[in-house]
């Protein structure tokens, strides 16, 4: 893997390049939110999910990913608001279309669903702008796909919780 320059908190909304999306779940927010420990459980194609730091989670905390498309990578938690936010930056790739990247995850209570927000951004490398337009529709589909997952793995269905 290769180093990456890391991501603060605050560059997140200011990369090239970047993903989006939003979703309203049937599903409570602290379930939601613990799927998010683990996206080898939900993010399509995701072979391996491993904390590497004493931390399994929290700001500082680092996981290892390992990703059929597109490759392994070591995150680095910026934000872990419990049931509300995580952010993180990649530190290490085996990818050749980044120079940078992050992602965050946003999780609002909306009456008796929760809304996911989800973004991911990067600085693309020389070889990320030459397939730029693949990859931005490539991960669209894989992030729709995991918060589609994300939802039916933390379901708590209205009609049985509602009070």
């Amino acid at each position: 893997m290769r180093k990456l320059a890391p991501l603060e908190l605050h560059e997140l909304d200011s990369q090239p390049f970047r993903v989006t999306g939003t979703a309203l779940l049937d599903a409570d927010p602290a379930l939601v939110f613990g799927e998010l420990s683990d996206p080898s459980l939900w993010f399509p194609l995701m072979r391996r999910s491993v904390w590497k730091t004493g931390a399994t989670s929290g700001v500082g905390a680092e996981r290892e990913i390992k990703h059929a498309l597109l490759g392994k990578a070591r995150e680095r938690m910026l934000a872990w608001d419990h049931n509300v936010r995580v952010a993180f930056t990649m530190i290490e790739v085996s990818s050749p279309f980044v120079d940078q990247l992050g992602e965050e995850w946003l999780i609002t209570r909306e009456g008796a669903r929760t809304r996911v927000d989800f973004k991911l951004v990067a600085t693309p490398s020389r070889m990320g702008r030459v397939v730029q337009p693949a990859l931005r529709a490539t991960l669209a589909a894989l992030f729709a796909r995991g918060v589609r997952n994300i939802g039916k793995r933390a379901a708590t269905f209205r009609g049985k919780h509602a009070s």
